[in-house]
């Protein structure tokens, strides 16, 4: 067993929990994983409920913090269960992409050289995944234990949610009070923890193609080398390339209408936060709701700039090769590889917008822009 597939299967209980979270595959898992999803829906579905309730016993309407804290939560909400039914249809594309996965790490090169690029870029995947997993759910679970604790400091922000049936005679006494402010801490705990659990699943998936895409660079910069001593080094970069372009594809067809929405809530939390913070200088609140929106896309925008540049470069490796010194038919093979790679590959959101670091500044400008026209109104 090499050393990559022994630590890719001490990871796989936790992978595995992940994609069964991201597609909703329920029943076939453990219970124990199958009891935590399935309350991290019910939890989140009461929760969603609860702030529609809060909403719609609005008397009279005016756009403040509390308002503009529901809207967010709801729209994050509405994110959490979208992904998780785009996820539930889309159940098919996740066991592919991670069965081929599975198969990249259990694969085994004769050439000890090759060996040691697919160890080196592997490991590396699974300690950044192992570093976002920990320090990710963490930072979350944190900054939701925070927004908590600072909106009981503030009452005059308010509740954010409503619980029906309570008798007019507990809202006045001050352990209720208190409670409620520790249930709303708590909901917002858990879908903070919620979203971030399922953006470190698509981190994994995103960390393996990146990892696949950097083996098959330094295949290629080895072309000079190994073609010399291995006749069919040539298909073995064919086939390590089919594959890239298959797990990128299968990725972008996972996120793409998810990714979609998260870049519409980005722009949306942004122009919010911005208005509130040019009026609000000192809100710390403002501050976390700009760093919260920030959260909801910029690293899928990352992963995307990160799959676009790689991709991109792969051609860009291949003409500093020997081409020229090949045999005729070696040629022939080499211009297939190259045309695969002047393709370009990349992650787009509804199939249309590209998503990269690009995409996300261009929504930052135009969030600061609306920003700017509605505080100008409102002089």
């Amino acid at each position: 067993m090499t050393p990559q597939l022994e630590e890719f299967l001490k990871a796989k209980p936790r992978i595995d929990f992940l994609i069964a979270y991201l597609s909703l595959k329920v029943p076939s898992g453990p219970r124990k994983n199958c009891f935590v999803i399935l309350f991290w829906v019910f939890i989140n579905i009461l929760f969603f409920f609860f702030v529609i309730l809060h909403l719609l016993h609005f008397e009279n309407f005016n756009l403040n913090f509390n308002t503009l804290i529901t809207f967010l939560s709801i729209g994050g909400l509405i994110e959490y269960g979208f992904r998780l039914l785009v996820g539930l249809f889309k159940r098919q594309k996740f066991e592919k992409l991670l069965l081929n996965i599975g198969e990249m790490y259990k694969e085994q090169q004769e050439d000890e050289g090759l060996e040691q690029i697919s160890k080196k870029h592997l490991m590396n995947s699974l300690k950044v995944f192992k570093f976002c997993d920990r320090v990710g759910i963490r930072l979350f679970v944190t900054a939701g234990v925070l927004s908590g604790v600072y909106f009981r400091l503030n009452e005059d922000y308010g509740l954010m949610f409503e619980l029906p049936f309570i008798a007019s005679d507990f809202k006045d006494n001050f352990l209720w009070n208190n409670f409620l402010y520790a249930l709303q801490g708590f909901f917002y705990v858990y879908m903070a923890t919620a979203l971030m659990t399922l953006d470190v699943g698509i981190v994994f998936l995103g960390l393996q193609v990146i990892a696949e895409i950097n083996i098959l660079r330094d295949y290629m910069k080895m072309l000079n080398e190994k073609i010399k001593t291995d006749p069919k080094f040539l298909k073995k970069i064919i086939k390590r390339h089919c594959s890239v372009i298959e797990n990128v594809n299968l990725l972008n067809e996972i996120i793409s209408e998810t990714s979609f929405y998260q870049l519409i809530l980005t722009c949306n939390a942004l122009l919010f936060g911005m208005t509130f913070l040019i009026t609000y200088a000192t809100g710390i609140g403002n501050y976390m709701i700009i760093m919260c929106g920030a959260s909801l896309s910029l690293p899928i925008c990352v992963f995307g700039e990160i799959i676009k540049n790689k991709t991109d470069d792969l051609s860009d490796n291949l003409y500093l090769t020997n081409w020229y010194e090949l045999s005729l038919k070696d040629q022939k093979t080499f211009l297939i590889i190259l045309r695969m790679a002047q393709r370009e590959y990349g992650l787009k959101a509804a199939g249309m917008y590209d998503v990269n670091l690009y995409t996300f500044i261009q929504i930052s400008k135009i969030a600061f822009s609306y920003c700017a026209v509605l505080y100008s109104l409102s002089q």
